[in-house]
């Protein structure tokens, strides 16, 4: 069956109980899906899995609380305790943890205190140091509770050692300065985690951040900074001079310049050689996230200090691994000191998870490739659009011949403005429609909805957006490796009824 298909609500994809994506059909669902209906949660069985629950999760924990005599109490489940302790000291008291099983820890608490329950969530989103469903679906098996795990392709031997040789040679770096992570949020806030600690030690208190960061790599800068740490907003990465000038000011209190490259959601691409110039002269450190267009595409080791990236998009390309990594350059002035701290707040991938994505990335440079193609394709079908106003992509940005791998159009992210309606567009185009991107099959999502319904959703909340630079309808593409022509005829049929 095709991919360029409707999905009706909660349908997973790909068929497989570890699917990271789910169908969100409508703007109606993603509303409800904002605002906690029940008709939309009870239909979410699985989704991206720092934001829903994994039923194979959900499963293992009624069965623990139940084993350990805790039945009617709430809890999330982290695989080590390492993880646990950080997630207790970040969330403060309340959460008791018990380790049931060696390396497998419940953090229980009243289900009446939801505060604390919310708290809890927000900040195991935040850290992305969660249980994955295939260790889940392991410890189901252990204990008699299934009987087989899901079929599926995995390398043999060791996943974490190939998976850090893979990145490494794509990174070129040696693989002893790769660490894989359980997320790439959790690669975020190790990064982040181990620059600050470096920092601090001398002294450096701001933090500045180029451009628009995915909503959780700017809730850990915004709650995690210690006192007398600042945070500085820089959105515009087209006024380079500016940029500069905001790192200048900053001086010798400069810890850190924080940027991900391309944008997200607005795809762009700063002048990282210069800014990075600028950063080492000033003694911070430079912090690069280039998921958006992915290692595979973009080389941006010259110009930082330390890499953090999401290997769920991609690598994971068949749309059911969650994984990240931190890659450190050796050339690097903080080095040394950096190399000693990321391992600290590291949560390690399960080795099933990294066997599934190790064979996943035997294939992944073929189908990268693919999916720039078509994504370079419908770029140009879609400026030519009377229904599309504006189209943001990293190989329209300026500054990408810094970063790029190759002189083609680079990833399979596209933005877009309409000017037709939003809402017509979102509920007729025949494509999975949910929270991520880099996958084989096409997918998209009404960004601003998912990552910032608050601000979509009140006058003040839409200004500020406006003084970013987006539009609270701004629609995410990311294109599959599907037949061209085909996507071209779902998109042109949706676009053609938003007008309409």
């Amino acid at each position: 069956m095709t991919t360029l298909r409707h999905y009706p609500l909660g349908t997973p994809y790909p068929n497989s109980p570890h699917a990271v994506a789910s169908s969100l059909p409508t703007l109606r669902d993603v509303c409800g899906y904002e605002e906690k209906e029940p008709r939309v949660l009870d239909a979410m069985t699985s989704g991206y899995p720092r934001f829903v629950q994994n039923a194979l999760v959900t499963r293992l924990i009624e069965f623990l609380l139940d084993r350990e005599s805790l039945s009617g109490r709430a809890s999330v489940l982290i695989p080590g305790k390492r993880a646990a302790l950080e997630l207790l000291r970040c969330v403060g008291p309340g959460p008791v943890l018990h380790e049931v099983e060696p390396g497998l820890v419940l953090l229980h608490y009243d289900p009446l205190d939801q505060a604390l329950g919310a708290r809890l969530r927000k900040y195991l989103q935040h850290i992305g140091c969660g249980i994955s469903s295939r260790e889940a679906e392991a410890w189901l098996l252990r204990f008699g509770l299934i009987d087989s795990a899901h079929r599926e392709d995995r390398i043999p031997g060791n996943g974490r050692q190939a998976v850090e040789q893979a990145i490494a040679d794509l990174s070129t770096v040696p693989v002893e300065d790769v660490l894989v992570c359980a997320s790439g949020m959790n690669a975020f806030y190790a990064g982040f985690r181990a620059v600050q600690e470096v920092q601090a030690m001398r002294g450096r208190r701001r933090w500045l951040q180029l451009g628009w960061l995915y909503l959780d790599s700017g809730c850990i800068l915004e709650e995690f900074l210690r006192d007398g740490e600042i945070l500085e907003h820089h959105y515009d990465l087209t006024d380079t001079d500016a940029l500069v000038r905001a790192i200048r000011a900053a001086g010798t209190e400069l810890a850190a310049v924080v940027v991900e490259c391309p944008s997200n959601p607005l795809v762009r691409v700063c002048d990282l050689r210069r800014v990075a110039e600028v950063v080492r002269e000033e003694g911070g450190v430079m912090l690069v996230d280039p998921t958006i267009a992915s290692i595979y595409n973009l080389d941006v080791m010259p110009y930082a200090d330390l890499v953090v990236t999401s290997l769920t998009k991609y690598a994971a390309h068949q749309g059911d691994v969650m994984s990240g990594a931190v890659v450190l350059n050796r050339e690097s002035v903080f080095y040394g000191d950096l190399v000693l701290r990321v391992s600290a707040y590291h949560a390690p991938a399960y080795d099933g998870d990294l066997r599934r994505l190790a064979f996943e990335m035997q294939s992944a440079p073929d189908v990268v490739r693919r999916m720039n193609a078509n994504a370079a394709r419908l770029c140009r079908y879609l400026k030519s659009h009377p229904a599309v106003r504006h189209i943001f992509c990293a190989g329209c940005s300026d500054h990408i011949e810094i970063v790029s791998r190759s002189e083609d159009p680079v990833g399979a992210v596209i933005s877009m403005e309409l000017h037709g309606s939003m809402r017509k567009f979102y509920d007729a185009v025949s494509v999975m429609k949910g929270p991520s991107f880099g996958t084989q099959f096409t997918i998209l999502s009404p960004f601003m909805y998912l990552a910032h319904y608050d601000l979509v959703t009140k006058p003040e909340g839409v200004d500020f957006l406006a003084s970013a630079g987006i539009d609270p309808d701004l629609i995410r593409i990311s294109v599959g490796a599907e037949d061209y022509d085909e996507i071209e005829a779902v998109f042109d049929k949706a676009l053609n009824l938003s007008l309409g």
